[in-house]
């Protein structure tokens, strides 16, 4: 209705900030947290890495002499030596030291590195041609231009292999 007064509404409280204690309390709370649970969760599981307690000297010297009688009074056998296991799966063949280089001029750089690995080399590293992209940072976005190892030339897998690359446009 016209001319109804207006209400009186509830005051509103001032938004309180949290201060820089109260923050880090509840960090560190956290922090406590995260640990106690993740040791729970290895006492649980078993997986603790204290390795079983020695025995005490008196006990060791309480177990010796029951030790010796029991082994004294046992005949002594002798055991059949017994025959090797063997497997039906031939061992793998050595993997080679050498590799043949392929031509990877035109390629793609990040296929032209997977072909490298698939051969085995792993010691890839790649290079720029361009004077404004002085950084391969993506090979997908990059051509092979020059390889530091002629192709059909033997090299070795632990050979350090550049790859010089023109980027995409």
């Amino acid at each position: 209705m016209p001319g109804s007064p207006i209400p009186p509404q509830p005051p509103v409280a001032p938004k309180r900030k949290l201060g820089t204690w109260a923050i880090v309390g509840i960090v560190v709370g956290a922090v406590v947290l995260l640990c106690c649970g993740v040791s729970a969760i290895g006492a649980i599981v078993g997986g603790g890495s204290e390795p079983n307690p020695a025995p005490s000297a008196s006990k060791q010297a309480a177990v010796a002499p029951a030790v010796a009688a029991t082994t004294a009074s046992a005949a002594p056998t002798t055991a059949a030596p017994s025959a090797a296991p063997t497997t039906s799966e031939p061992a793998p063949p050595p993997a080679p030291t050498t590799v043949t280089m392929p031509n990877l001029v035109g390629m793609n750089a990040a296929v032209a590195e997977e072909k490298l690995k698939q051969l085995g080399i792993t010691n890839v590293r790649f290079g720029s041609q361009d004077e404004l992209d002085t950084w391969v940072v993506l090979p997908e976005n990059w051509t092979v231009t020059k390889q530091s190892a002629k192709k059909g030339s033997k090299v070795d897998v632990d050979e350090l292999i550049v790859l010089t690359c023109t980027k995409q446009r």
